[in-house]
């Protein structure tokens, strides 16, 4: 869970970030990409990336789909990125912008996506930010696009509520202290899909309640049956 926190402390080391993410997540973060890619990336998807950070799911969307754009605020982040798609010769398929979430309805034209996704970014993002984000992401996406976000949570029971602020605050502090920034979990991700006009069609909590995973549909027609029945 001290992966949503550090998050911020880690990108100044890039070379470290993925290995620091996954370490801190007890591998939450590697094992949420693989599901996304395995589970909703299909061939001839033109995917986007939001907040793509090292570009792992980027990397991992393109050699399934077809074409990745993929952006990310930090310029550190993005060099990194870019030497792992050269090294896995994908640069024909991954293009790579530098620019923040919120420059969305300048950068994208409508209906041009299949797929969006998104881990450990909306975190970072204030409330309107996210309404905001999702509405671009509605945009850009083509009828019966799939948005899919993996993120920190805010945890539904009491008891877990309690353990995630007794786990997190001491972290924050130090987070603050050290960037002048920091994460926070995300409230009700269904409801803000359904805001923005999507159609969620699954959803998954980590067995400690701080991470979940959203899919939500473009469009009016239910399609429960892309749901991974394998998933708990």
């Amino acid at each position: 869970m001290a992966s949503y926190v550090f998050m911020k402390v880690l990108e100044s080391s890039a070379e470290r970030y993925d290995a620091g993410i996954n370490l801190l997540s007890l591998g939450e973060s590697e094992k949420v990409k693989a599901q996304i890619v395995q589970s909703y990336i299909t061939v001839g998807d033109k995917v986007l990336e939001i907040g793509c950070g090292t570009g792992t799911l980027a990397i991992l969307c393109a050699e399934k789909s077809t074409s990745v754009m993929a952006f990310d605020i930090s310029s550190n982040m993005l060099e990194m990125a870019k030497k792992k798609i050269e090294e896995r010769n994908l640069g024909d398929r991954i293009q790579l912008k530098q620019m923040g979430a919120t420059e969305m309805d300048k950068a994208f034209d409508d209906e041009t996506f299949d797929k969006i996704v998104s881990t450990l970014v909306f975190s970072e993002l204030y409330f309107d930010e996210q309404r905001y984000v999702l509405r671009e992401s509605y945009r850009v996406l083509k009828l019966g696009g799939l948005m899919i976000v993996a993120d920190e949570i805010r945890p539904k029971s009491l008891a877990k509520r309690i353990l995630h602020s007794l786990v997190r605050i001491p972290l924050v502090a130090i987070t603050y202290i050290l960037t002048q920034t920091s994460t926070r979990p995300v409230r009700d991700m269904e409801d803000l899909m359904t805001g923005a006009g999507f159609q969620v069609i699954y959803r998954r909590t980590s067995r400690r309640g701080f991470f979940g995973l959203c899919v939500a549909r473009k469009g009016p027609e239910r399609w429960d049956s892309m749901s991974p029945s394998e998933q708990s």
